[in-house]
C-alpha cells in the first residue's frame, strides 16, 4: 500500500517525506525522535503505551532545547489519526527536527517539524533494501572495553537524540564485525549500563532482577513495563550498579526496547549463559508481556490505546 507520513498536520506520500542535505537536523544530530509498538488482536488495533512514549518525546525535546508547537493532546491524536491512514503498520516513528538550512551549531531559524510514520519494518523498508538484514531471536553480547556510556555531562543518556546514537553505531559495527550480535556499555567505572538501543536486564543466583538506576540509562517504556509486571510477579528488583562480576555471575541476561520486546542474551564475550528453562524469570516475563499486548491481562489493558 501507499504509506502517508503526517508531516506538520499534513499527509504526504512516502517517497515524498525530505528534508534538505544541508538541514539542521541532518547535519547536527539534532533530531528527537520515539519508536512506538503497534499491536492489533482480532481486528482491534492498539499503540503500546501512547501516554509514556509521547511524554518522554516531550521531555527530550525540553532537555535537549529543541521547540515543538504542538501539545501532547494534539501530537496523541495525530498518531492515532497516522495509524488509520496506514493499515497493518506495526511501528510508530515520530520524529521532530529542524529542517531549515543551517551554517551555525545554534540554527538562526529554530523552528521545528514534527513528522509520523506508521509502517511494517519488514515489508516496507527491510524487504526492499539490497543488503541482508542482520536478524536474531537470542544474543550474544561483546562488552564494549573502549566507548563507554554516554555521559551525562556532555548529552544526557535519557535524551532520545540522534547524535546521542553515534558512538553506539560505531561499537555495534565493530561488534557485528567480530561476530557478535550486539554490545553493552560500561560507565567510566566499568559498570554495565546499557545497550546500544535497549535496556539491561540480570538475573542473580537469588532469583533478584537487576537493572541499571534510571537515571544512567534511556528512560525505555519497555524497562519500566517490565519492573512494574516484576513487580505485580512479587519479583525482587535491584536497580542500580550493576558490576562486571555481577554479570558475570548472572544466572540470566535479556535486553528490552520497543523492537526487542524481550530478547534473552545467551552468549556474553564468548561465555554461555543458560536462558532456555521454561521456568526462568526471562521466560516468566515475556509471556506476562504477551498477554498484555494480546489484550488478555485486565491488570495491565490500560496500556492498550485502541484506535
Amino acid at each position: 500500500m501507499q504509506r502517508k507520513i503526517w508531516i506538520n498536520g499534513e499527509y504526504v506520500n512516502w517517497e515524498k517525506a525530505n528534508v534538505h542535505i544541508l538541514s539542521h537536523s541532518h547535519q547536527r544530530g539534532s533530531l528527537i525522535f520515539g519508536f512506538i509498538p503497534i499491536f492489533e488482536n482480532d481486528g482491534v488495533v492498539s499503540i503500546f503505551r501512547l501516554h509514556d512514549h509521547v511524554k518522554r518525546l516531550f521531555s527530550s525535546c525540553e532537555t535537549a532545547g529543541i521547540p515543538i508547537s504542538y501539545n501532547e493532546n494534539e501530537i496523541k491524536a495525530a498518531i492515532k489519526d497516522t495509524v488509520k491512514k496506514n493499515s497493518g503498520s506495526k511501528y510508530i516513528k515520530i520524529s521532530v527536527y529542524i529542517a531549515s538550512v543551517e551554517v551555525d551549531v545554534v540554527p538562526q531559524d529554530p523552528f521545528s517539524t514534527v513528522a509520523i510514520a506508521a509502517y511494517d519494518p519488514q515489508e516496507d523498508i527491510i524487504s526492499k533494501n539490497t543488503q541482508p538484514f542482520h536478524k536474531f531471536k537470542e544474543l550474544s553480547v561483546w562488552i564494549e572495553k573502549e566507548k563507554h556510556q554516554r555521559r551525562n555531562d556532555i548529552i544526557p543518556p535519557q535524551v532520545k537524540i540522534a547524535g546521542n546514537y553515534t558512538s553506539s553505531m560505531m561499537a555495534k559495527w565493530q561488534a557485528r564485525r567480530n561476530g557478535y550480535d550486539e554490545i553493552f556499555f560500561t560507565d567510566e567505572n566499568g559498570n554495565i549500563t546499557e545497550s546500544t538501543t535497549s535496556n539491561i536486564f540480570i538475573v542473580d543466583g537469588e532469583d533478584n532482577l537487576l537493572t541499571a538506576d534510571e537515571n544512567q540509562v534511556l528512560y525505555g517504556i519497555t524497562r519500566k513495563s517490565v519492573l512494574e509486571i516484576a513487580r505485580d510477579e512479587n519479583i525482587k528488583i535491584f536497580e542500580g550498579q550493576i558490576t562486571l562480576d555481577k554479570l558475570k555471575d548472572a544466572k540470566e541476561v535479556f535486553i528490552t526496547s520497543s523492537s526487542h520486546i524481550i530478547c534473552p542474551v545467551v552468549k556474553i564475550d564468548n561465555q554461555l549463559i543458560s536462558n532456555n528453562d521454561e521456568r526462568n524469570l526471562t521466560n516468566i516475563l515475556k509471556k506476562r508481556f504477551s498477554l498484555i499486548t494480546s489484550c488478555n491481562d485486565k491488570k495491565f489493558n490500560h496500556w492498550m490505546e485502541s484506535i
